[in-house]
C-alpha cells in the first residue's frame, strides 16, 4: 500500500510547502516565478483532489521536503515554482482507488514562464511474487497494456537508481514484447529497481519519445527484486502529448466534450459514465475515454488527448454488456452517434439519453 501512503504524506506536504509553492486556491505566484500548471485525469475523468509533488531528485518515500500542489475538482491546478528542475508526479483516488501519474516529460527544467501538464493517471500498483528457478537469479516479468489491450512492440527497461533520469537502455531491456504484450527479464541481482515501458510508433529501442508514442513508469517503484523470486508486474502505459504552454491551454488547447445525460422526459441523470469509443462498433474493449460519475444535474465532462472522430454514449457501470435495469444509452444528435472532437476547443451542449435496459422478451 505504497502508493496510499505516500499519497498521504503528499496530502500533508501540502500544508507544509506553502512557502514553496502557491496554489491557485492561495496566494498568487511570486512575480518572476516559472508556473506549473495541467489537469490530472484518470481515463478521460478529472482525479479530484489529486496531489501533484515536484521531486529536484526522485524519492517515492516522501522523505525530502518536496514543493506539492492540490488539485480541484475538476483535476485542474496551477502555480508558482521555484525555479529548477523536478519529476512531476501525481497521486491521488478515483471511485476510492489509488491512482498514480508520472509526467512523460520527466525531468523537466522548469525556469521561467509556464508550462502545461496533461498527467495521466494509472491505477496504482503492488507486484505479485513467485518463486523462481535456482540459477536465474532475480525475474521480473508481466505484462505491458494501453487501454486494456496488450501492447506489441514494447520494450521494458530496468534502472539501478534515478541518477539514470530513467533514459538509455539502462542495466537491463527486455526483448520487444509480441501480441501478448508479456516480457521478461532475468539474471539481475537481487537489488532495488526503477521498471521503465515505452513503445516508439516508429519502433526501436532508444532516442526520444514524440507525440503519440507510449511510455509508462511502474506505480510501484522502486521495486525490490529477490534472488530465486519471479515479481510480476503489470505497467499500463499512456500516450505522451506535446509540451503546452499554459497560455495555450487557456486559449483552448485542451480538447473537450461536454454536455447532459437525461432521460426520455429530458429530466437530468445522476450517477452514470458518459463515455466514447474511437470506433463505431461499441465493443467490449475499455472505452477510449470517459467522464466521472454524472451529479444531480447530470453534467459530464470527457479530456481527450487528441481530436477525432469519437463515438459517445452513457451507462451506469463498466466492464461487462449492459444488464437489465441498468441506464444506457447514447448520443444521438447524429445516425451513428458519432461526435467530432476538434483540437484545442470544447464541444459544448452534447446530449445523452439513457433509459434502463429491459429483460429479454420484454
Amino acid at each position: 500500500m505504497r502508493a496510499i501512503r505516500s499519497a498521504r504524506a503528499g496530502f500533508l506536504a501540502v500544508s507544509a510547502s506553502c512557502l514553496l509553492i502557491a496554489s491557485c486556491a492561495g496566494a498568487p505566484p511570486a512575480r518572476e516565478a516559472p508556473v506549473l500548471s495541467g489537469r490530472v485525469t484518470f481515463r478521460g475523468a478529472p482525479v479530484p483532489g489529486a496531489v501533484i509533488t515536484l521531486h529536484r531528485s526522485y524519492d517515492p518515500t516522501g522523505k525530502s521536503a518536496s514543493p506539492s500542489v492540490r488539485a480541484s475538482d475538476d483535476g485542474g491546478f496551477r502555480a508558482g515554482v521555484p525555479p529548477g528542475s523536478y519529476y512531476v508526479v501525481a497521486e491521488g483516488a478515483y471511485e476510492g482507488a489509488p491512482v498514480f501519474a508520472f509526467s512523460g516529460q520527466n525531468p523537466v527544467r522548469l525556469e521561467s514562464g509556464s508550462r502545461w501538464f496533461g498527467m495521466k493517471a494509472v491505477p496504482a500498483e503492488i507486484p505479485a511474487t513467485l518463486p523462481g528457478k535456482p540459477g536465474r537469479g532475480a525475474v521480473a516479468a508481466g505484462e505491458i497494456v494501453f487501454r486494456g489491450a496488450p501492447v506489441e512492440n514494447a520494450y521494458v527497461y530496468v534502472y539501478s537508481s534515478p541518477d539514470s533520469l530513467f533514459k538509455g537502455m539502462g542495466m537491463a531491456m527486455s526483448p520487444p514484447t509480441g501480441p501478448d504484450g508479456k516480457f521478461e527479464i532475468e539474471n539481475l541481482p537481487e537489488s532495488t529497481y526503477y521498471v521503465v515501458a515505452r513503445r516508439r510508433g516508429e519502433g526501436g529501442m532508444t532516442g526520444p519519445l514524440e507525440k503519440g508514442d507510449l511510455y509508462g513508469f511502474y506505480p510501484g517503484n522502486p521495486v525490490y527484486l529477490k534472488d530465486a523470486t519471479v515479481t510480476r508486474l503489470r505497467l499500463e502505459l499512456v500516450e505522451k502529448e506535446k509540451e503546452l504552454a499554459y497560455s495555450e491551454v487557456t486559449s483552448g488547447t485542451e480538447t473537450v466534450l461536454r454536455g447532459k445525460v437525461v432521460d426520455r422526459t429530458g429530466r437530468p441523470q445522476a450517477g452514470v459514465y458518459a463515455f466514447v469509443y474511437d470506433d463505431r462498433v461499441f465493443g467490449h474493449q475499455r472505452p477510449y475515454g470517459h467522464s466521472g460519475r454524472t451529479g444531480p444535474d447530470g453534467s459530464f465532462v470527457i479530456y481527450l488527448d487528441r481530436p477525432g472522430t469519437f463515438y459517445l454514449g452513457a451507462r451506469e457501470r463498466f466492464g461487462d454488456s449492459p444488464r437489465p435495469g441498468e441506464r444506457f444509452g447514447f448520443y444521438d444528435g447524429t445516425p451513428d452517434h458519432a461526435v467530432s472532437a476538434v483540437a484545442g476547443k470544447a464541444r459544448e451542449g452534447l446530449t445523452v439519453v439513457v433509459e434502463p435496459i429491459l429483460p429479454e422478451g420484454k
